[in-house]
């Protein structure tokens, strides 16, 4: 029995024994560095390859990738207009699914990793340095397309993801997490060893922001996640009620609390003007993201503030935020 080969092996054996036309997949990277706007490119036809495997016999490989905006699935810099280029690989077997059904597609194939990897080397050159492979965790009980993905700049500056990337909206399923391809760079790999495969996401410079939609309902989620969080640190409604959190179109948010004292209850109310709260983060701290907006404002009933211009109507002191100071 021979030894199963590395993904390097299996790398120089596609390109010394099969005759590839790489030139579309290079013409489309190229694009995708350079283009100002990555969206006109996603409605063409996507380069592929396809051609026999190398470590199975019978086997049918299909390489196909895509470019996008990966502003949605973390956190980026938003000065670099960083895409993401998916690369996916599907095997299925050669022989003829059944006579009589000749244009039947042969039944999907579990390609080994070390080739999975080794395509992904082939198409992305050393792109595949930076390239992570998305695991998903209904591979384990069925064949399904294999998915890598790379981050790149407008500048041609590889990247690698942040730390809250949500890698399950790019694999599918309930689960998914990365794992990161081996780089031939020495000095990447040290720089791995010591700092890790991912970028923190709180150390990400001008983190973008998404549209002032999204962006509304992202922050009344980290709102109330947060609120939830403390209130189950200082045990739920010894200290605090919360009555009301409310989105009122994509513009507002309305928080009604109570807070029980020794002295008498006090009824607080905050009037979150979105926009507002928005344009301020970006001025003071550079900051776009809703989650970094939210949690400041809902951490505020718990470390007894003294609010400087409140307006009390009908018993409740009202607090606003985001319009000018």
């Amino acid at each position: 029995m021979s030894a199963r080969k590395t993904p390097t092996e299996l790398a120089d054996t596609i390109r010394q024994n099969l005759d590839l036309d790489l030139d579309p997949i290079r013409e489309f990277l190229s694009a995708a560095v350079s283009a100002i706007d990555i969206d006109p490119l996603r409605p063409g036809p996507r380069p592929r390859l396809v051609a026999p495997s190398v470590a199975l016999d019978d086997v049918t490989v299909t390489v196909a990738l895509t470019a996008s905006d990966p502003s949605y699935l973390g956190t980026f810099d938003r000065t670099t207009a960083t895409r993401m280029v998916q690369v996916s690989i599907q095997a299925r077997s050669a022989t003829a699914p059944g006579t009589g059904y000749p244009q039947r597609r042969g039944p999907a194939v579990r390609l080994p990793v070390e080739e999975q990897i080794a395509w992904v080397t082939v198409v992305l050159g050393d792109w595949s340095d930076y390239a992570y492979r998305v695991v998903n965790e209904e591979g384990r009980y069925r064949i399904r397309p294999e998915f890598f993905v790379v981050f790149i700049d407008r500048g041609g500056t590889l990247r690698l993801a942040p730390s809250d990337l949500q890698w399950v909206l790019i694999s599918g399923g309930r689960c998914a997490y990365p794992e990161k391809l081996i780089p031939d760079d020495p000095e990447l790999r040290a720089y791995l060893r010591r700092h890790g495969d991912l970028i923190p996401a709180d150390l990400v410079p001008h983190p973008q922001g998404t549209s002032p939609q999204v962006w509304a309902h992202q922050f009344v989620s980290h709102l109330t996640a947060t609120l939830a969080d403390e209130l189950g640190r200082i045990g739920n409604g010894r200290w605090f009620t919360f009555d009301e959190i409310s989105l009122h179109g994509h513009s507002t948010v309305i928080v009604r609390y109570t807070w029980h004292l020794i002295d008498g209850d006090k009824a607080y109310g905050f009037d979150i003007d979105l926009a507002g709260v928005r344009a301020q983060r970006l001025r003071m701290f550079d900051d776009l993201r809703a989650r970094t907006a939210a949690t400041r404002i809902a951490a505020l009933p718990f470390d007894q503030p003294v609010f400087r211009t409140p307006e009390m109507i009908d018993g409740v002191t009202w607090v606003r935020f985001g319009t000018p100071e």
